[in-house]
């Protein structure tokens, strides 16, 4: 258990490292291979180099626009926004999320394990695939940040730049997002280059630490929410196109500030100070936090039909789905996920198992467990009618387990997932996880988790277990399980009769927080493995391989990808301390040491897990 402490060159060109094998483009070398070109008007170029100024300045845009082939290339990306936002969203998280996020954060996370002998030994056991775990970084700096600086630069240097303020900041709102995401996967990485919307042309980007990246982000989620006028009527909006909020400025600024006070929370044991503010400062705001499951950040996929944001196009080359089935069973059921559904609580859903011939028991189990999993034995069949062998069982794969196979009767539980994606419905309860259901990446039921922490850190007002209490039956509510069922769960939860919110022990409050945040955030693999890393919560099993090569030291976790090795021709990179820190078993930033004292003030001896 863990103790918890509670410059600037603007460039001309919009063609946006172009080359796979690095995360910058390596087209336009000049003399020095290693400099950023300078171009302003006296040199040929048409961007004005200014001096960032103000409490944004390194994060925002600092140039001006004068080259009229520049200028003409904004008003194309002006009247493509719609398209280059939608896809922005989309392709965030979507982006081959199989090798982007199945393979490793989700298993990390304990949610899932790894179903497929071809992955045994790779990522999901902590080796280092570039071929898959470089992906992500690929996708955000070659992909995302494109569309970014495209997105920004058109709104702020059209004609009226005054009509898309509000727009130029929801974009930047999703930028911290993705963000985000990728600093807690790598560590220290290029920052404040890319979110002020500057094009790099060389492969010498400097790398910010993660903790000025968290700055950065905290500062240019006040600024949007300083600066968005959800009452402006005459702003621009993307409405059809915007697939999370379909243009609701009012739920982009309750999204930012619930990400402003996950983004507190996250680093509250290593600077404990700055988070108190920054949770203070968003639970504060005028505009609030997420008010109800409507106001969840949920991606809608293009299977989806148009009427609930999809484009409905049939294809099957961009669809997703949870691998589970998609992916012909590659991911199943973690033994942590199920451990925790079966523990947590004396109630929830009943169902019936067979255990003998003649012989059948009565269980009682989470109720999102039958929502979100298939039991074992499903066969191609049964998959093709979303129906369970209803004698049968759930069952969980243990972290490292190498006997492995997809070959039906599967011998853990499959996601409820459309295996065919023209069978899927949006929103059937038969196959939660189906292509045309939205995937939700920041909800309700996590922001009252993150207040059920504030409270118990002191942060704003509020009671830890009534927010902990409305946390739970948040999840309950998205999942649409009926209140009998629901009230069962909460009633026969350990934590609220065992004592744990009225016993002052605040590590013991923490962990039932944590856990059962860990519990609503699934399948968010991203946010559950970032929440264990710093909080050692909920207890995961220790994998059973690991094949890190020592990378990771036995008996431990893995606290972080590796670089990819498209940065080894990083000039930036190499010159840094960046490469003697590229292991698998080195902490994050925020993720600090079991050494410390305890910032609840319990008085206790130090509490420690094997790492």
């Amino acid at each position: 258990m863990k103790t918890n402490k509670f410059a600037v060159l603007a460039l001309t060109s919009l063609l946006f490292m172009g080359s796979a094998t690095s995360c910058y483009d390596l087209t336009d070398l000049s003399d020095d291979p290693y400099a950023l070109p300078n171009k302003n008007p006296e040199q040929g170029g048409g961007d004005t180099p200014v001096e960032p100024v103000g409490e944004y300045g390194d994060v925002d845009i600092s140039y001006e626009v004068t080259d009229p082939e520049a200028l003409a290339q904004i008003k194309d990306d002006l009247a493509a926004a719609p398209s280059t936002f939608r896809n922005f969203l989309y392709e965030g998280y979507y982006n081959d999320y199989q090798i982007t996020t199945n393979l490793t954060h989700d298993i990390y996370a304990g949610y899932t394990g790894n179903n497929k002998q071809k992955f045994v030994g790779n990522c999901p056991d902590y080796s280092y695939d570039d071929g898959y775990c470089a992906a992500r970084w690929t996708h955000f700096y070659v992909d995302r940040c494109k569309e970014y600086a495209s997105l920004l630069r058109a709104f702020k240097f059209s004609p009226n730049p005054e009509r898309y303020v509000n727009q130029y900041h929801i974009t930047r709102i999703y930028f911290v997002f993705l963000a985000l995401a990728n600093t807690d996967t790598y560590g220290d990485m290029p920052f404040k280059v890319y979110a002020s919307a500057q094009t790099p042309e060389t492969n010498n980007v400097p790398y910010d630490s993660q903790a000025d990246v968290y700055d950065g982000m905290f500062r240019m989620l006040r600024q949007a929410v300083e600066t968005i006028d959800p009452d402006d009527a005459s702003q621009y909006v993307i409405d059809s196109d915007d697939i999370c909020y379909r243009g609701d400025a009012g739920k982009w600024l309750r999204f930012a500030n619930t990400l402003r006070l996950r983004l507190a929370c996250r680093i509250s044991n290593v600077d404990p100070v700055r988070a108190k503010k920054e949770a203070e400062d968003a639970l504060s705001n005028k505009w609030g936090l997420m008010q109800s499951n409507d106001d969840n950040m949920k991606t809608v996929p293009r299977y989806a039909p148009v009427e609930a944001g999809g484009i409905n196009d049939g294809g099957q080359e961009n669809v997703h789905g949870m691998c589970s089935v998609a992916y012909n069973g590659d991911c199943v059921m973690g033994w942590d996920l199920e451990n925790y559904y079966r523990t947590l609580s004396t109630g929830g859903a009943t169902y019936i198992i067979k255990t003998g011939r003649n012989s059948k028991v009565e269980k009682v189990i989470d109720p999102r467990c039958p929502i979100c999993w298939y039991r074992i034995g499903m066969t191609a069949e049964s998959l093709a009618t979303a129906e369970d062998d209803l004698e049968e069982d759930f069952k969980g794969c243990p972290k490292g387990y190498v006997n492995v196979t997809m070959l039906a009767p599967n011998q853990f539980s499959l996601t409820r997932t459309a295996k065919d994606p023209a069978k899927s419905k949006y929103h059937d309860p038969k196959s939660w996880f189906n292509y045309a259901e939205p995937t939700v990446w920041l909800g309700y039921a996590e922001s009252l988790f993150l207040r059920a922490e504030a409270a118990l850190r002191g942060w704003g007002s509020g009671s830890p277990e009534d927010f902990y209490r409305q946390g739970v039956q948040a999840s309950m509510d998205y999942y649409e399980i009926s209140a009998a069922e629901a009230q069962s769960y909460i009633n026969g939860l350990a934590a609220l009769n065992d004592g744990t919110f009225g016993s002052g022990d605040k590590e013991k409050i923490l962990e039932a927080i944590i856990t059962q945040k860990w519990m609503a955030v699934f399948p968010n693999g991203n946010e559950g493995w970032a929440e264990f890393r710093r909080t050692d919560y909920p207890k995961l099993m220790t994998p059973l391989t690991n094949a890190s090569g020592g990378d990771v030291p036995e008996g431990h976790f893995i606290k972080r990808i590796l670089y990819p090795n498209s940065e080894n021709s990083n000039k930036a990179f190499i010159d840094s301390d960046m490469p003697s820190k590229n292991s698998q078993g080195r902490r994050l930033w925020w993720d600090v040491s079991d050494d410390i004292p305890s910032n609840f003030g319990n008085g206790g001896a130090l509490l420690r897990i094997r790492r």
